[in-house]
């Protein structure tokens, strides 16, 4: 009758083959070398036989601690020969993430105090003619910004009316640029008419009229 030891070792042999992984070698365990001189002539020839066959072998086992400490100390090697840092392990040295961009701090000191609306309202007016073209930013110009209103005075009805027309258009534009929250509506006035009041007294007339346009 077989040694349960050895049947116990051949059908750790037999797992790891369908696996296509290994197991330990025979001829590193102490107890089977002791078993095999103490066993009968056969018994233990066949026992010495399978421990100078799995010395040979050095199969791999998925999941060892060795194969892995193996394959750790390779990587990093690798990692060493390209000058990518590694700790005591050869593992890569993580990099830290919790150092913030400079423009994230710009950006969250803008949040915090309130200037998101009043740095749209400045870029809008640098970038005017960028925005609506040159020839309109000739007859239009950026008086102020007022809360998320921007108001706009144009030299003549005509060009308000235009610029009515692209309100949308350019309200599309301002929020790519600058968000959706910073500008949000356009106050577009025409030209200034003159005025004929004279004195402290008067009446009220029709209101402004533009006919100088």
């Amino acid at each position: 009758m077989s040694d349960p030891i050895n049947q116990a070792f051949e059908a750790m042999r037999a797992a790891a083959l369908k696996r296509n992984g290994s197991v330990p070698s025979l001829n590193l365990q102490g107890g089977a070398r002791r078993r095999a001189a103490s066993a009968p002539s056969g018994l233990g020839d066949a026992l010495r036989d399978a421990g100078d066959a799995g010395a040979r072998e050095r199969v791999r086992v998925p999941g060892l601690a060795g194969e892995e400490l193996d394959a750790r100390q390779r990587s990093g090697s690798a990692r060493r020969r390209r000058g990518i840092p590694t700790g005591p392990d050869g593992r890569r040295i993580p990099r830290r993430r919790d150092v913030d961009t400079l423009g994230s701090i710009v950006n969250r000191e803008i949040r915090q105090r309130g200037w998101a609306r009043e740095i749209a309202g400045g870029w809008v007016t640098g970038h005017w003619q960028d925005l609506v073209g040159e020839k309109i930013a000739a007859h239009t110009r950026v008086e102020m910004l007022k809360g998320s209103t921007l108001f706009i005075s144009c030299d003549s009805t005509a060009w308000a009316t235009n610029l009515r027309m692209m309100q949308r258009e350019i309200l599309r534009t301002i929020a790519a640029k600058v968000g959706p929250d910073g500008i949000t509506e356009l106050k577009i006035f025409g030209p200034k008419a003159p005025s004929w009041r004279h004195g402290a007294l008067h009446v009220a007339g029709r209101g402004p009229r533009d006919t100088y346009g």
